[in-house]
């Protein structure tokens, strides 16, 4: 996760546009809804990538789809879509050229965004494939702009094959038999997360005098790092999840080609997995400038003892200055730190 902070202002520029809906439109949502809502318009449909968001909007009544943004079974119907710029260059560049399919014969997409997330930029860039029809400001610092499609299919803008799974990490150290695959919409999709790297090297020494795991859960797996070394470690059942719909398709594709029936699931941190595990592995979202001090630590370690089962452990990767033992006294009898670097430490957790 992003410690890049959405304002307030750029969802708000946007809702002011919803006003002009009176036919079948569609919201694109690829981070945390914003707090406050205008009234529901039961005409406007929401696609995001976070499935937690998905099930937030579904709560507030909109329909909402889970989605990485694949839109080919979607119809050529919108009146109007609306697209708070996203984070990720070529997931915005993605939803901008797709839009042009989307929209009816006089439909319009309306972006917005702030001024440090290069609003500027993707209005400049989207005159190159459409018209622009009016520019919207809040203030000096957010900005948004309705277009519309400007005739035959211009030059699309480069989303790097946004919706292709690719090679990425060839003759890994630790899997050098292993060829991993991601794309863009993966938090750290085109590397090895170095504390994902630090904490499987101490897989193998937890288990030397015990035995293996035969089933193990990773949260928020990413695109399977975790996953496929602990498939690969102890040959166990593996349970993957993540609420990032790019992620569950680069994991499932990594774990399918171990020819083994692991399973990959959407889920806000636990909460759409059933069962309990030997093992539960975790390289969570808590990264420099996210707040910590929220319940989102709480969320994991609480997921993390509810899918324990007896005599498990787990193990959990993070950034030197989260206070994750301190957390974690209400959760667990048992808190060590295993070994610690430059950046991350090693955190094992249990109740034996």
């Amino acid at each position: 996760m992003s410690s890049q902070i959405i304002t307030p202002l750029s969802f708000e520029l946007l809702m002011k546009q919803f006003s002009r809906v009176t036919k079948k439109s569609l919201w694109i949502l690829d981070e945390n809804p914003p707090l406050h809502l205008p009234p529901l318009n039961p005409l406007i449909d929401v696609i995001s990538n976070r499935i937690d968001v998905v099930e937030s909007m579904q709560a507030r009544g909109y329909h909402a789809q889970f989605s990485d943004f694949c839109f080919d079974d979607l119809a050529a119907s919108y009146q109007y879509i609306f697209f708070r710029i996203s984070k990720e260059k070529a997931l915005a560049h993605h939803v901008i050229n797709s839009a042009q399919k989307l929209l009816m014969g006089e439909g319009k997409l309306i972006i917005s965004g702030a001024k440090q997330e290069g609003i500027k930029g993707y209005i400049d860039r989207s005159k190159k494939i459409y018209a622009i029809r009016e520019t919207l400001k809040a203030d000096k610092q957010h900005w948004g702009a309705v277009f519309e499609p400007s005739g035959p299919t211009q030059q699309p803008l480069d989303d790097k094959q946004y919706t292709e799974l690719r090679p990425i990490i060839k003759n890994c150290n630790n899997f050098p038999d292993v060829q991993f695959l991601s794309k863009p919409g993966v938090f750290g999709w085109n590397k090895i997360d170095a504390g994902s790297a630090l904490l499987v090297t101490h897989l193998t020494p937890i288990y030397e005098n015990l035995n293996p795991p035969k089933s193990v859960l990773d949260i928020g797996c990413g695109y399977g790092y975790l996953s496929v070394a602990c498939a690969k470690l102890f040959n166990a059942a593996i349970v993957a999840c993540d609420n990032n719909a790019a992620a569950i398709k680069a994991c499932a594709a990594n774990l399918a080609n171990l020819n083994k029936n692991h399973q990959v699931i959407a889920s806000n941190c636990t909460q759409n997995v059933s069962g309990r595990f030997d093992l539960v592995v975790c390289n969570p979202p808590f990264h420099t400038g996210f707040g910590v001090e929220n319940d989102l630590t709480e969320r994991f370690l609480q997921g993390t003892k509810d899918r324990l089962a007896e005599g498990g452990i787990a193990i959990f990767v993070v950034n030197l200055h989260i206070p994750i033992e301190r957390k974690a006294r209400q959760y667990f009898k048992n808190i060590s730190k295993l070994s610690d670097d430059k950046h991350f430490k090693i955190i094992k957790l249990d109740n034996n």
